[in-house]
């Protein structure tokens, strides 16, 4: 497919959103090539939320968000550069609900993997994640990790409740950073055997 080498000339080199907990959205565009690489190299995921406040500034003004206060901050640019996934995961990928439900097949229960169903050690499995954040709009995911040994098992759900960040590829392309500060809870699609001793066993309605 051949494209209009004008349009592509006019798409900035670097385009950051801020989704903040109240539902609203901020962007910035970087047109810079060399400004938009130094502050993609400056970038660490891990550490995104650990400052009290986020600075964006441009030629005439100053934005300032309070860290605690940010769903999430994605980052646009025109290679497809991605850190390595924390936690030995080997693939993070935002989905669209649609795409959510027809992959966990959440329409076809009779199809849907069990959660004790056993996976050999060291084998790939894919799980369908529904994360709950403040600002009323869930995301939807699809990870891929290596099957850990049971006494391993409870690493993912202590990783997402330890209010840090983590990354994923986004559906329409670039790189979205979560706060899982603002993690209210979640959802996983098939899950795993191993239940924390206090679970309560009930059928979603």
């Amino acid at each position: 497919m051949k494209t209009n080498p004008q349009t592509e000339s006019k798409k900035p080199s670097f385009v950051i959103r801020v989704h903040l907990t109240d539902g609203s959205m901020e962007s910035f565009t970087q047109n810079d090539e060399a400004e938009a690489q130094k502050l993609w190299d400056k970038i660490e995921p891990t550490r995104l939320f650990t400052s009290s406040r986020i600075v964006v500034a441009g030629k005439h003004s100053k934005s300032v968000y309070v860290t605690a206060q940010i769903v999430r901050v994605d980052f646009i640019q025109k290679s497809d550069a991605c850190w390595e996934f924390p936690g030995g995961y080997s693939d993070i990928v935002e989905l669209s609900e649609e795409d959510f439900r027809k992959n966990a097949r959440l329409d076809q229960p009779e199809q849907m993997a069990k959660r004790n169903q056993p996976t050999p050690v060291g084998d790939l499995l894919v799980s369908f994640l529904k994360l709950h954040l403040a600002g009323g709009k869930p995301l939807f995911l699809m990870i891929e990790f290596p099957v850990k040994l049971p006494v391993e098992n409870h690493s993912f759900m202590q990783f997402l409740l330890s209010k840090g960040g983590f990354h994923m590829r986004l559906c329409g392309g670039g790189i979205g950073v979560v706060n899982l500060g603002n993690l209210l809870g979640y959802t996983v699609y098939p899950g795993v055997p191993q239940l924390p001793a206090d679970a309560w066993l009930a059928q979603p309605a």
